[in-house]
């Protein structure tokens, strides 16, 4: 029992990185994004880049 218990565990902590780097992603992304135009929307910039 005490073997499923400590796989449990590292199931866990690692969906727990997973969210907490997903998280820190989503915070980080304004400072890191690669559209031409920050200000302007998704779809301004996906239209800019097909010209």
């Amino acid at each position: 029992m005490k073997e499923k218990a400590s796989i449990i565990d590292y199931i866990g902590s690692f969906i727990g990185v997973v969210v907490i780097g997903f998280i820190l992603f989503i915070l980080v992304w304004p400072i890191i994004d690669p559209t031409p135009n920050k200000s302007s929307t998704l779809k301004e910039n996906a239209q800019q880049l097909t010209k």
